[in-house]
């Protein structure tokens, strides 16, 4: 069989069988390769049953028409659009983006490509979103919603005919989910403030309909009753509503607490507050960030914290999306759930009646308890 030669110019004729959109299409290519529109779609498929003159006389082809191939009308012959949607209540978080970023990393490896919405948690706009799926032939969803406790919405994702995986999310069951033992989280953190003598320690949890919110107070409301610590109503916030003016008032109050736990992005508020209101960290105000960062050591004090591990929740949430995609996932609902570490750093201090402020310390791991 003779070595077929891909054309070094598209000729007058090829160059105007556009699409009507003015796009090459795969017959011009197929024409100018001079091959059929079948061995052009199998190449672009990358299937192995292609001889290599055919191969490179397509590739060529593709180049010189620089051609794209249509993606719509591809998953509609394939049955897959190599596309996840991922949802999420705010990429600026930094737990949340490093989620994404390790989900995407592992899908790309895969041939699949991650499209990214954010919620805020305005659930009229993620409604709309999860609505948007069922028209655009995406093969799954990977995410969060922002109420995961009430059927009559996180129903919607049923309908949706397609894999979902839900990270930090329950749904009672209802879907895959990987999640992180936050209630551990906060036990581990009370346990320590209680032992540096801190009775009274505010909590920042996560929004009330969602996974995250419920175990943070599950897991505080339990470890201060071990430690015969009063729970005080007052002492507990949630994330969405605890703005400047609350942190403030929090703060300021004649009963204020004498240490507080809160999650990454509100304990840069408590810190900026704790200054304007000349608390000294942490002699005057002890603090537990839920959820670590990068300069998280660097800042002066450096931060006390309890992590999980982001990246392994999205690796994992990815890798069990493609094995609902390849068929290969075993059968039931998969639940996992991933633990939480304390890492001691300047941020907390004993009170001064229970024992004398420490000086600076080496940053250590506590295992959970």
């Amino acid at each position: 069989m003779s070595k077929l030669k891909a054309p070094e110019s598209a000729s007058p004729s090829t160059r105007s069988r556009k699409s009507p959109q003015g796009s090459p299409t795969v017959q011009d290519v197929a024409r100018l390769a001079k091959v059929s529109v079948g061995s052009v779609s199998r190449v672009l498929n990358g299937r192995d049953n292609v001889a290599p003159e055919i191969r490179e006389a397509v590739t060529k082809a593709v180049a010189r028409l620089n051609f794209v191939p249509n993606a719509v009308a591809r998953s509609m012959r394939s049955g897959s659009s190599k596309a996840i949607a991922c949802l999420i209540s705010d990429i600026a978080q930094h737990t949340a983006a490093q989620m994404v970023s390790a989900a995407e990393t592992r899908l790309r490896e895969r041939g699949y490509e991650i499209l990214i919405a954010n919620s805020h948690y305005d659930l009229e706009r993620e409604r709309a979103f999860l609505e948007s799926l069922r028209q655009r032939r995406l093969d799954g969803l990977i995410g969060v919603i922002s109420d995961d406790e009430t059927p009559s919405y996180y129903n919607i994702l049923h309908t949706l005919n397609m894999p979902v995986v839900l990270w930090e999310r329950d749904a009672q069951g209802q879907f895959h989910s990987v999640l992180t033992d936050h209630a551990d989280g906060c036990r581990q953190a009370v346990r320590y403030l209680a032992s540096l003598g801190h009775r009274r320690i505010g909590l920042v949890a996560g929004h009330e309909h969602t996974w995250v919110g419920r175990e943070m107070v599950r897991g505080y409301t339990i470890e201060c009753e071990a430690a015969g610590i009063l729970v005080d109503p007052a002492l507990i916030q949630r994330t969405d509503a605890f703005d400047e003016a609350a942190c403030h008032a929090l703060l300021a109050g004649p009963t204020r607490p004498t240490a507080i736990i809160a999650p990454l992005n509100d304990t840069a508020r408590v810190l900026q507050a704790a200054r304007e209101l000349g608390l000294n960290v942490p002699r005057d105000l002890s603090v537990v960030s839920v959820g670590d960062h990068q300069y998280a050591s660097l800042c002066a004090p450096a931060l006390t914290v309890v992590t999980q591990e982001p990246r392994d929740i999205g690796s994992e949430a990815a890798d069990l999306m493609l094995q609902l995609l390849d068929g290969t996932a075993p059968p039931g609902i998969r639940r996992s759930r991933h633990p939480m570490r304390m890492i001691i750093r300047e941020s907390c201090a004993a009170l001064p009646a229970a024992a004398a402020t420490p000086g600076r310390r080496r940053a250590r791991s506590v295992q959970p308890g």
